[in-house]
């Protein structure tokens, strides 16, 4: 009778097959950890060629946004010239108009997309100074005592246009009892940007909608959670895995590079934080972000 010992190692000793080649069971291993170190050495030329991109990137935005840095005021001071002659007028003509709109109205929201530009522009100035070192960069000297549903304010203010193109209707919703957090605005702003503009850009239905939340959580740490949900194309398993990897995108070249979320996910984590989503082919996405306060 056949030992059954030797008859197992007779058979873990036996070469295994697919239909190229032929491996022993350390074969098999040795390739596997070849793959491992062949990803992982793609993964850092990745990101080598990430930083001269970013490098190069920071470089040239930095001169194309000083023309709006340094002629906003100058456009600002010739609107208060301009609005103080138009100011005598429609005292004597209150019932006139520009472009349809009241002139009160029309007033007030000359001033206040103004204001919008040179806060773009300024985040601009902070986003490109922090590229070049992103992965470097200590947010924590950063950080500060905000209101979360101003941050969330200012990062829909910022891609409006954006959404405004593709999105049926908007909807936020920051719970009345969520206290300031401490962190790093610039950061936390950015991240909702790309969150939005990517719900935004995946909007395929004549319903879109896109949310915006955010709530204590019920736990020892007294998270914060804030979520960005659309009903928009949504996404399958095999490309949810991939979303966090630089470069890797499912958007036309002209929409976007696929840093955003590699980007938004290491701010989230140097700022203690942890991002996820939630996603179904054809019926939407939820991103997640748990901070801690």
């Amino acid at each position: 009778m056949t030992n059954p010992n030797r008859l197992k190692n007779i058979i873990k000793s036996l070469p295994v097959r697919d239909s190229t080649k032929t491996y022993t069971r350390t074969g098999i291993s040795d390739v596997t950890k070849e793959k491992l170190i062949e990803k992982q050495l793609t993964q850092s030329q990745k990101l080598a060629s990430l930083g001269l991109l970013l490098s190069s990137i920071a470089h040239e935005t930095c001169n194309l946004n000083n023309c709006i840095t340094f002629n906003t005021p100058i456009l600002k001071e010739y609107l208060e010239e301009l609005v103080s002659v138009i100011d005598n007028y429609f005292v004597k003509h209150e019932d006139f108009e520009l472009l349809g709109i009241p002139y009160p109205e029309f007033r007030k929201d000359i001033f206040k997309i103004l204001d919008n530009i040179e806060h773009a522009a300024n985040r601009i100035t902070e986003t490109s100074s922090g590229l070049k070192d992103f992965v470097r960069m200590n947010t924590s000297e950063k950080q500060v005592w905000v209101e979360v549903k101003e941050v969330t304010r200012r990062a829909v203010l910022i891609c409006r246009g954006e959404i405004r193109k593709t999105v049926r209707s908007l909807e936020v919703n920051i719970a009345k009892d969520i206290p300031s957090i401490f962190i790093d605005p610039a950061a936390l702003e950015q991240i909702l940007v790309n969150l939005l503009i990517n719900a935004a850009q995946a909007a395929d239905k004549k319903d879109s909608w896109l949310m915006i939340t955010a709530r204590q959580a019920n736990s020892q740490r007294s998270h914060l959670i804030i979520e960005v949900s659309d009903n928009g194309c949504g996404m399958d398993e095999k490309i949810r895995g991939k979303i966090f990897e630089p470069f890797f995108t499912t958007k036309e070249e002209i929409k976007g590079r696929g840093l955003g979320l590699f980007v938004s996910k290491n701010l989230i984590e140097k700022l203690d934080g942890h991002i996820s989503v939630e996603s179904i082919a054809g019926r939407g996405t939820t991103f997640r972000l748990d901070l801690c306060r």
